[in-house]
């Protein structure tokens, strides 16, 4: 069974987009104490231990160490929840609140693999494509339409001390790193696995910055949940996502993009298996915003094709290309 907090992220989705229909959501509607409450709704995630690390991590540059809600705050709220009828028996509703767009189609395989057409050029075309295999654990998608599993169990190994990734592309991330080195590029993994606690604490600490500029909550989740993934969306979770800074540049900014490792990344990465998952020009499907230092494990047969199709994920499973 879902944790309880994981539908007040979903009850607060349903809110955004219930506000954005009946066109009335408005910065200036809200009172202090809504304006308090909504504080309350950002901190009871927060309640998890950040955890201890051998490593700098990625995590820490959107961290504000900001004190987490007083239990007995987290305990009344979760109550008055509870009283309204909200928590339990919600899945259905709030899971097509949060619906925007379509999810790719269980079928994209048949689409792939259609060579119906009379001409000979477009048969070779579709000869020359990848099957997919919809259950390959490689292309496990999730996004805001397809969140982790809620049996999902990853299969962790150590990277390096602490750090952890899924034991089936330990190998190739070591090949990868070695092959940078050798390369003269110095490349620093910040941040891999991540626990759902975790993801909680950085995307709350997000909404909070955005709070501080003066964004209602509505708003700051939607900002927000653009750049730092919703609890449960998180391809950290699956622990086949790696993000990979520089000694020299230590921003998670477009910028990285721009550097000497950015681009070694973005031009080998695919000989290891991994995508750069959030290109440019393709924010309005991933729902994220460019991230030159977020690349996801796909293995190297899809890693090439997809990189060379110049797509994402989305698309790719979609078999829009």
């Amino acid at each position: 069974m879902k944790p309880l907090t994981y539908y007040i992220d979903k009850f607060i989705a349903y809110l955004y987009v219930a506000a954005l229909v009946g066109g009335v959501l408005s910065c200036t509607t809200y009172d202090t104490k809504a304006a308090d409450e909504n504080k309350r709704v950002v901190n009871i995630r927060s309640v998890a231990a950040v955890g201890s690390t051998d490593y700098m991590s990625a995590d820490d540059f959107l961290l504000d160490n900001e004190k987490a809600a007083d239990k007995e705050d987290i305990t009344e709220y979760l109550n008055k929840l509870k009283n309204n009828g909200i928590g339990e028996g919600q899945d259905e509703d709030t899971e097509e609140a949060e619906e925007v767009t379509d999810a790719p189609e269980d079928g994209a395989q048949d689409d792939l693999t259609d060579t119906g057409s009379d001409s000979g050029d477009e048969n070779s075309e579709e000869d020359d494509r990848i099957e997919i295999d919809p259950d390959d654990w490689h292309l496990m998608l999730v996004n805001k339409q397809n969140p982790v599993p809620d049996d999902f169990e990853p299969n962790l190994a150590n990277i390096n001390g602490s750090m952890k990734a899924d034991a089936r592309i330990i190998a190739d991330i070591k090949r990868m790193m070695d092959a940078a080195s050798a390369d003269g590029v110095d490349l620093m993994i910040v941040s891999a696995y991540r626990s759902y606690d975790r993801q909680t604490t950085l995307f709350n600490n997000k909404l909070n910055k955005l709070m501080k500029q003066g964004m209602s909550y509505l708003e700051a989740y939607k900002v927000g949940s653009m750049s730092v993934t919703v609890p449960g969306t998180s391809e950290h979770h699956l622990g086949l996502a790696l993000d990979i800074l520089t000694g020299s540049y230590t921003s998670m900014d477009d910028g990285f993009g721009e550097t000497k490792a950015g681009k070694w990344l973005a031009e080998n990465a695919p000989d290891y298996g991994f995508i750069l998952r959030y290109p440019q020009g393709k924010e309005e499907i991933t729902g994220i915003i460019y991230e030159p230092w977020h690349f996801r494990y796909v293995g190297e047969k899809y890693s090439k094709d997809i990189t060379e199709k110049g797509v994402c994920l989305e698309e790719y499973l979609k078999g829009e290309y």
